[in-house]
């Protein structure tokens, strides 16, 4: 199913998904305790010092010869490392961060781009995009890109104001 055929998200879903992110940023940047997860109760085994961050419902999709294929509904395991992607069928794919070779997060179509040099870039799609925007970018630009990657704007432009 293309983007443009799903129904739109309702602005309540989008809105949260929007300060998750935010959250997860400021975890990140060492600035709020971080939410923990339970890798057990996931079933997935981590590398040594690798964190799970969030899981994040999100629609996948790979490109095979020129063309998207079918989206599919996925639980992503968003960690420090890598988006852990659990499949309708139950396997499990990782995407590690470390060996992306491009990265394109646009926020306002709502969707991540990975691509790792093999022809087949992945897209990560949905309100959840946020996220993986923000684990993606702190983990191949660091902490300050959190402040300056022009990815993020859209979080930056809509947050909400500090109490005075």
């Amino acid at each position: 199913m293309r983007a443009s055929e799903r129904a739109a998200y309702p602005k309540a879903v989008v809105s949260a998904a929007a300060e998750d992110a935010r959250a997860l940023a400021l975890e990140l940047a060492g600035m709020s305790p971080p939410l923990r997860v339970d890798v057990m109760t996931l079933g997935v085994v981590t590398e040594p010092g690798e964190e799970v961050l969030r899981l994040a419902m999100c629609w996948v999709r790979w490109r095979v010869d020129g063309q998207w294929s079918e989206a599919l509904w996925c639980q992503g395991i968003v960690t420090t490392q890598r988006l852990l992607v659990r499949l309708p069928d139950g396997s499990l794919r990782s995407q590690w961060w470390s060996t992306a070779v491009g990265f394109d997060a646009d926020l306002e179509a709502g969707h991540v781009v990975l691509d790792y040099g093999d022809g087949r870039p992945r897209q990560i799609s949905g309100p959840a995009a946020a996220v993986v925007a923000v684990a993606g970018i702190h983990a191949l630009y660091g902490t300050e890109a959190l402040i300056r990657h022009p990815s993020l704007e859209p979080l930056r432009a809509h947050a909400a104001p500090s109490p005075s």
